[in-house]
């Protein structure tokens, strides 16, 4: 498929939301620009912070310092 976009006065592209979906490229997202002799490929990447909340916890987190500090101490044991 072919897209067409306009280059504005920073240097900058619009990708088309066809495109964007039809890749999964979400906003935000980083991609890959490989420059070759007469064209450029965008492609979608990943990086640590794409995937950033991905694996949730089922631990239950204290909700202040006080809490995390008293639960801390009765599960520490002083040699």
């Amino acid at each position: 498929m072919t897209y067409t976009s306009t280059v504005t006065q920073k240097g900058q592209i619009t990708l088309p939301k066809s495109a964007r979906n039809k890749l999964n490229i979400k906003i935000r997202q980083k991609v890959t620009i490989e420059v070759e002799k007469d064209h450029i490929k965008i492609s979608p990447t990943s990086d640590i912070l794409t995937i950033a909340g991905f694996l949730k916890t089922k631990v239950k987190r204290p909700y202040n310092i006080l809490n995390a500090r008293e639960s801390f101490e009765k599960g520490y044991s002083r040699a």
